[in-house]
């Protein structure tokens, strides 16, 4: 998303004209649109910092073109601006489907200035929060890899949403898991054995299937994969780490690789989890006698 950029949608070319001239000299980066139509593909090659309408007809338009909008981006900070005579129930919609803010005709240059500038703070918050989220989803081995390693947390959530899809949708669902050496027998090596396989096995799993972290070790999830499915991928990955270069030219990291142990469960067939797991199963088993 561009810094400060602001798209304008307007049917009067002239109100564009000064909202332009007013937000370019707060050096604001300002596009615009006379019709939802031009709105929607400018936003559909491009993300705004905020994003202020008129309130047009019909409303069914400028419904979807707001959610649509806050769906794709929900930092955008969507502003209406309005002479209209706007009762309770609209006004309860507007907000609903993720209109932020509502300014009522006729109003001076600088409220409209004020209302951007607490857009941007909002802006702003919403972005360090989904980069506090970022963080705590994946694990910090991710950083160091440039690939996607799920924290134990989030991992332990990604098991529980994909068991209850595949109880939902009669689906199978595996779990591999690649137990590690102790640290203290890796020693100072661990670290960078731990990268290189992370590396690894995201490289050779399919973009579906979600690695991360769990107790020590690491696990896959593989969704809608049989028995037969995840002893095959066991077998192909305990093939390549075997004969990993980085490993077996290593004298001090081929042992650990050769001593790596695997483990599959599949549900429905035989899901006996670890036990540092159960309470994932247990959660979903609870929901489920409660209804």
């Amino acid at each position: 998303m561009s810094d400060n950029s602001i798209l304008l949608l307007d049917p009067y070319k002239s109100l564009l004209s000064t909202y332009r001239r007013i937000l370019e000299g707060q050096n604001y980066v300002v596009e615009t649109a006379v019709n939802l139509d031009e709105a929607f593909q400018k936003c559909a090659s491009k993300q705004y910092t905020v994003f202020i309408t008129e309130y047009l007809s019909p409303f069914e338009d400028i419904c979807r073109v707001i959610q649509w909008l806050k769906s794709r981006s929900p930092e955008t900070y969507i502003i209406m601006v309005t002479h209209a005579d706007i009762d309770k129930t609209t006004y309860e919609a507007l907000f609903d489907i993720g209109l932020d803010d509502l300014i009522f005709k006729p109003y001076p240059a600088e409220k409209i200035l004020v209302h951007i500038r607490k857009g941007l703070r909002q802006r702003d918050l919403i972005l360090k929060k989904q980069e506090v989220e970022k963080q705590s989803l994946l694990d910090p081995i991710a950083t160091q890899i440039q690939k996607p390693i799920f924290s134990p947390t989030y991992f332990r959530k990604c098991l529980r949403q994909e068991l209850k899809r595949a109880r939902r949708h009669q689906h199978t669902l595996s779990l591999l898991l690649i137990r590690m050496p102790e640290e203290v027998t890796t020693g100072e090596r661990f670290e960078r054995f731990c990268q290189e396989l992370a590396r690894l096995v995201r490289t050779y799993t399919r973009e579906e299937d979600m690695v991360g972290r769990e107790n020590g070790n690491f696990g896959i999830l593989l969704p809608e994969t049989d028995q037969a499915g995840s002893e095959a991928v066991l077998k192909r990955l305990t093939r390549l780490i075997r004969n990993e270069e980085s490993f077996r030219s290593d004298e001090a990291m081929r042992p650990y690789a050769e001593t790596l142990s695997f483990q599959t469960f599949t549900y429905p067939e035989t899901f006996l989890i670890p036990e540092s797991l159960m309470s994932v199963l247990e959660e979903i088993n609870k929901e489920y006698s409660r209804n």
